[in-house]
């Protein structure tokens, strides 16, 4: 398959990368909230629907990370996730649809209502979970398992950070930015001056920044931090924007000699809440607000960004903008191992 990032740069052609989902996602037009909300215009980026057996932020990840671990002939993966991650079930998904056998490090979280269904899909496309009390704790986990799993195949599994986020986890959504390019010059929709997206592990909202970068478009990303600061360590953030940068000249010297400080890219505090996952009263009233438009979010990621681009709205920050909302949540339905992967 022939990428957008193929297309404007061919020589990563040679990165390792399987089709798993359904792109390029469509954008789609609500004048109504836009009226609404005092926005000149309002877009939604439809990845709720970047895969039939699911969808959501992390298929674009996922392609590449599950590209290099079968180019690498690794017959496992170790990922690390919350107990509700939604990472964690694109993993065991589509981990378990290419061959792999997928091991999930969980950490402890909040109830949410999505929490109890996310592991019944993990444990239903077959990953191994291992429950541990912390974060620290998963880390340890993880290079346990590594160790024992290496031991037993021969061949080291790939590990998958949180999130999926590290140079090649964010180059899917430096395609996506071209991928984004490419509809705006066909004009699916306006050059946005701004796109709201949840800021979690990073990797979607800095590979999106430095695709837009990359090719020559203004547009800002505002991440919306949904994580505690420490869960996404900026300096990292940052090494991993250099990484991946450098990987993309590696294989095409035309790829532009991007810098994380010079990308578009702001982190916008102030409506995480107590805690990870634990709702707001503004994300509920954002996923009330949604749904009465026919948009499909939730209260632990998409809904604090849609809450917070709302807050822009109000505060007549938005005036005269043309404002792409990211939905990064996955609308497909619950997944099962007989779903097969989308051609």
């Amino acid at each position: 398959m022939t990428l957008p990032l193929h297309n404007r740069f061919p020589g990563t052609k040679t990165l390792a990368h399987v089709t798993l989902g359904c792109f390029p996602t469509p954008v789609e037009s609500v004048p109504e909230l836009a009226r609404l909300l005092g926005i000149s215009s309002f877009f939604v980026k439809r990845d709720d629907i970047s895969g039939r057996a699911y969808g959501g932020n992390k298929v674009r990840k996922l392609e590449f990370l599950l590209g290099q671990a079968l180019a690498e002939h690794r017959r496992a993966l170790i990922t690390f996730g919350a107990v509700g991650s939604n990472h964690v079930r694109a993993t065991a998904v589509y981990g378990g649809q290419v061959g792999l056998q997928v091991h999930a490090v969980l950490a402890p979280q909040p109830f949410t209502p999505y929490l109890d269904a996310n592991l019944r899909a993990d444990r239903d496309a077959g990953a191994t979970l291992h429950f541990v009390d912390s974060y620290s704790q998963a880390l340890a986990r993880g290079a346990e398992l590594r160790d024992q799993i290496a031991s037993r195949d021969g061949v080291e599994p790939l590990v998958i950070p949180f999130g999926g986020t590290n140079a090649r986890g964010i180059i899917g959504f430096v395609n996506a930015a071209i991928e984004l390019a490419g509809q705006i010059a066909a004009g699916a929709l306006p050059e946005p001056d701004l796109i709201y997206v949840a800021y979690g592990s990073a990797g979607t909202a800095s590979g999106l920044a430095m695709g837009l970068a990359a090719v020559g478009l203004p547009t800002s990303v505002i991440g919306v931090r949904v994580v505690p600061a420490e869960s996404s360590n900026p300096v990292r953030t940052r090494r991993v924007m250099e990484e991946a940068v450098d990987l993309l000249r590696q294989l095409d010297a035309g790829f532009p000699s991007v810098k994380p400080e010079g990308v578009a890219l702001e982190v916008r505090e102030g409506f995480l809440g107590e805690e990870y996952a634990a709702a707001t009263p503004d994300s509920l009233e954002a996923v009330a607000l949604a749904a009465a438009h026919n948009i499909h979010i939730e209260t632990t990621y998409t809904g604090k960004a849609l809450a917070a681009l709302v807050a822009d709205a109000r505060a007549a920050k938005l005036a005269g903008k043309t404002v792409l909302f990211w939905n990064t949540y996955s609308s497909a339905s619950r997944p099962t191992k007989a779903l097969e992967l989308s051609r």
